[in-house]
């Protein structure tokens, strides 16, 4: 049988495809098997300086970034009501004079596609989580070496594709497809299924997926409840290994994040998974062996 394959433009460095990760969890648990998700990068922010305000800028280019931050830090903290995944921007600052584009976010991505295909949907969750909970800089390649150590992504293998020309090549390819598809703004979809193709050009919920899904399947593809068990939730964790109960509440039909809390208790005990406190709310982290 034919896979759905979804694919979303995006941007590591987007919050409302960060707020949309409990959609991809639903989607992946209530279609296993029948759908294959892909990302291709969009390049949200070539320069930073043709979207900060021309009037501060004119005062002094670091008190006109300083201030496009603190816009951009309210953006984000308005997209926590689209699904709640928690956002912190104290002390936020992704662009400054000498990072002034996500360009670098998006070669990494690309990079780990090459160097390490299977961890490159991990490292993007990462830098997501590391740009908008942690309010790290991820515009600066040291960031982005400290996630991509996280992922266990070779660092000398990313390191050779993001500073010679594969990385940027392999980007070049995305923008050049995005920009044939007609798209203009991020995040937008692209759903395949059996040589027929539907583009979605805005932010959609689950169950617009699923309506979107049954209609280019002809009705073949249809969700299942996940079940709720340990070991489905272990194998979900095996691919994402840093999740929000929020993900998990969406993935499994839980009730509420308590559920949730109480569900994987005995996991927690085991110690085969631990609670990661952040502002807002909590993370649940996968304990590696030997921990």
């Amino acid at each position: 049988m034919d896979k759905i394959i979804l694919t979303t433009f995006t941007d590591p460095m987007m919050g409302l495809s960060y707020e949309c990760e409990p959609i991809m969890r639903k989607l992946e648990t209530h279609f296993a098997g029948q759908i294959e998700f892909k990302y291709s990068m969009g390049l949200l922010v070539r320069n930073v300086y043709e979207l900060a305000d021309c009037n501060e800028l004119a005062q002094s280019p670091i008190l006109g970034l300083h201030r496009y931050n603190a816009r951009l830090a309210k953006i984000y903290e308005s997209e926590e009501r689209i699904s709640g995944m928690p956002i912190n921007m104290e002390g936020f600052c992704l662009f400054d004079t000498e990072h002034t584009s996500s360009l670098p976010l998006n070669l990494a991505y690309k990079a780990a596609q090459l160097a390490a295909p299977e961890r490159a949907d991990m490292l993007l969750y990462y830098l997501r989580y590391a740009t908008i909970v942690e309010t790290r800089q991820t515009t600066r390649l040291e960031e982005i070496l400290r996630v991509v150590r996280m992922t266990g992504i070779d660092e000398q293998r990313f390191l050779q594709h993001y500073r010679d020309s594969t990385a940027e090549t392999a980007l070049d390819s995305d923008l050049t497809r995005m920009h044939a598809l007609g798209i203009h703004t991020l995040p937008a979809y692209l759903l395949e299924y059996g040589g027929k193709q539907m583009l979605i050009r805005q932010l959609i919920g689950y169950d617009s997926f699923v309506e979107a899904i049954r209609q280019l399947s002809d009705g073949c593809i249809q969700p299942q409840p996940a079940e709720q068990s340990a070991d489905t939730i272990r194998r979900l964790l095996e691919t994402h290994p840093l999740i929000s109960p929020i993900e998990l509440r969406e993935a499994f039909d839980f009730r509420t994040t308590d559920d949730v809390r109480h569900f994987i208790q005995p996991l927690i005990d085991s110690g085969e998974v631990s609670i990661r406190d952040v502002k807002h709310g909590w993370f649940i982290v996968k304990t590696k062996k030997g921990e």
